[in-house]
């Protein structure tokens, strides 16, 4: 109950965090279909998200993959994975939760695919995302990723997040609401600097104005769904200075071979989700 009164407490200032940043976002980067998701969702979660605002459809079906990859990702993540309760669920947004094998903790088919992707990273490049100092992440979606970097480790990794103004208030309301709030921060005006330790979450308008020199950069889903122009940009950015690229997109993507022609290697995520690819850096 005390989370759930802090959410709610929270949740009351979305709507001014939201006018903060509307105004920081740029059209060319934004494809149409996106750009009416973003409409349909902060029409939806304004004034006051609700506490389960993950079950709304353009979170839901976009952003939560079905339970039918459970018992593919599962057995992975738990063979991998040193701390199983990186795997617990927040109930804020009220997500629906599955157990975990043999544990005594809920967690839901979200959680399990984002950390798949973590340790997919991990097994391919060899590194251990605990040593990476800073994470730009395109598209981030309502926080799951970031949360879980975050917990990774253990609360001082800088993370910069670049969405359009809705998801970034929203991100800004879910990781301060299973976070520290005092370490997310919502930038609303240029020059961007992030600061170290923090969540820095940063609308797309201000990406022009972001100086970050990244050590991973990662866009599962997102950056490809984005417009050429912000591909464009992203490349010419040298992907903000990452050495490391985690990127998730369809197999034959037309941006795949941009990627692939700065160093990246493909890797499918798997016989479970064909047609599916990684591109590893």
């Amino acid at each position: 109950m005390a989370l759930e009164r802090r959410f709610h407490a929270l949740a009351t200032a979305f709507a001014a965090k939201l006018d903060l940043v509307r105004g920081c976002t740029a059209s060319r980067y934004v494809r149409a279909d996106w750009a009416q998701r973003n409409a349909d969702l902060e029409r939806d979660l304004l004034p006051v998200p609700p506490w389960d605002f993950l079950r709304h459809p353009a979170i839901r079906y976009q952003m939560f993959v079905d339970e039918h990859l459970l018992g593919d990702e599962m057995p992975y993540v738990l063979a991998h994975l040193d701390d199983v309760g990186l795997l617990a669920e927040d109930p804020v947004g009220a997500p629906p939760t599955v157990p975990v094998p043999g544990h005594s903790i809920q967690t839901s088919s979200n959680t399990v695919h984002q950390m798949y992707h973590l340790l997919r990273y991990q097994e391919a490049t060899g590194e251990s995302l605990r040593d990476v100092g800073t994470v730009v992440e395109w598209g981030g979606g309502f926080g799951s990723l970031t949360r879980l970097l975050v917990r990774l480790h253990a609360g001082d990794a800088t993370v910069v997040l670049i969405d359009t103004p809705v998801f970034s208030a929203l991100q800004w309301l879910y990781l301060s609401a299973t976070l520290d709030a005092d370490r997310v921060v919502l930038h609303a005006q240029g020059p961007v600097r992030p600061i170290e330790g923090a969540v820095n979450i940063v609308p797309i308008g201000l990406a022009g104005h972001l100086h970050v020199s990244a050590d991973l950069f990662i866009s599962n889903w997102a950056l490809n769904e984005s417009t050429p122009a912000a591909q464009r940009d992203v490349v010419a950015r040298n992907w903000f200075g990452a050495r490391r690229l985690l990127l998730a997109m369809h197999t034959g993507d037309p941006f795949a071979p941009t990627v692939l022609s700065c160093g990246a290697r493909s890797e499918l995520l798997g016989p479970f989700m064909p047609g599916q690819q990684y591109l590893i850096r």
